[in-house]
């Protein structure tokens, strides 16, 4: 099966201003839309209101990616199925995992009105994993370039395996194999973090509510290997907490790596305003060894954050709680020295009652910046 792939160039956002006013968040919809959403400051006030949307993403629109252009759309293409995420690993250069399609497939973006595909690569398993119903075959879930922008890394949640790509002529990439994490661990999303002497690798392990840190080894022979050196629950409260129960689901580097977040669905272990709610988790990196230092757990405000996103100077995250009726954003003040999340007040709140019959409403999100 296929799927489309609008390529949309997203406005480039306006002058700074505090804790992030007056720029745009894009808010992409499994029910179909895409909405841009203007935060607003007014003398300490804020709100954040729709100011478009656009229904030319297709069905099921679920990851966004930003050329900082204009809010137009730019070229469709047909891909494989079920795009999941992606990176401009390269100029010009878009890699694209297929969660459904079992695959990763690149794309030369240089003539935005006719995107060319270069590559695709599809991946098979010999048996189901532990998990025999989300391990039944390959879910390619995560994509991500490492610092020096010479390796791509594909994470494959059914397969266990972080599956490893360098970047050869034509900026196309050449496969130099697959590193297997532990069997039923459900790699999804990952990010790279560049410390004093050493590059660390920090991974969320959905099926096992767990977070693993590894430092990236440059091998002599131009491949790429891992050293795991940290293993626990998303919540650093023990490996296996909650697994299978709770679901890691999103990742991100603030601060130039000082700080990584990250949240989890289905765990309700806060409340907010008397109600449950999921968490996000944020820590603090050693830059030296690469441990984790827990900063703190806060609400997600609502229910299955798949996505969240952080301003470009750490003040402001928008977290989409993709369970939440009517569908929700919420913004909340945070405090970049610290990495703490102040959710005891939102800055603003945005919902839709656009969803899908299933309730599913918001799938991605990102500040225009």
């Amino acid at each position: 099966m296929k799927n489309s792939m609008p390529f949309f160039g997203l406005a480039n956002g306006l002058a700074n201003a505090s804790l992030a006013a007056g720029k745009n968040i894009y808010a992409a919809s499994y029910a179909g839309p895409v909405f841009r959403l203007t935060l607003t400051d007014t003398d300490g006030s804020y709100s954040l209101e729709e100011s478009d949307s656009t229904l030319d993403c297709g069905y099921n629109p679920g990851w966004l990616g930003s050329t900082k252009d204009t809010f137009a759309l730019l070229s469709n293409v047909t891909t494989d199925y079920g795009p999941a995420q992606s990176t401009f690993y390269a100029p010009n250069r878009l890699g694209l995992v297929h969660y459904a399609g079992g695959a990763v497939s690149v794309w030369d973006t240089s003539n935005t009105s006719n995107l060319v595909e270069l590559q695709s690569f599809h991946y098979f398993m010999d048996a189901p994993g532990p998990n025999i119903t989300l391990q039944d075959k390959p879910y390619p879930h995560g994509i991500v370039s490492d610092p020096t922008g010479k390796f791509v890394v594909v994470l494959d949640r059914a397969a266990d395996t972080l599956r490893t790509y360098s970047v050869g002529w034509d900026d196309r990439l050449i496969d130099l194999g697959a590193y297997f994490t532990e069997p039923g661990n459900g790699p999804r999303h990952a990010v790279f973090v560049k410390g004093t002497y050493k590059t660390f690798f920090y991974v969320l392990g959905e099926l096992t509510n767990s977070l693993h840190g590894f430092e990236v080894l440059y091998n002599t022979d131009d491949t790429l290997g891992f050293h795991q050196f940290y293993n626990d629950s998303a919540y650093q409260t023990g490996f296996g907490d909650a697994s299978g129960h709770a679901l890691p689901s999103e990742i991100a580097v603030a601060e130039g790596g000082t700080h990584i977040v990250l949240s989890t669905r289905n765990d309700g272990r806060i409340q907010y305003k008397g109600e449950p709610s999921d968490t996000i988790v944020s820590y603090s990196v050693d830059f030296e060894t690469g441990d984790l230092k827990l900063v703190g757990l806060t609400a997600s405000a609502g229910l299955w954050p798949r996505t969240f996103a952080l301003s470009g100077d750490g003040r402001v995250i928008a977290i989409a709680d993709q369970y939440s009726v009517p569908g929700c954003l919420i913004v909340f003040a945070r405090d970049p020295k610290t990495g703490v999340i102040d959710d005891q007040e939102p800055l603003a709140t945005w919902t839709t009652n656009i969803t899908l019959p299933d309730g599913q409403s918001i799938s991605h999100i990102l500040w225009d910046e």
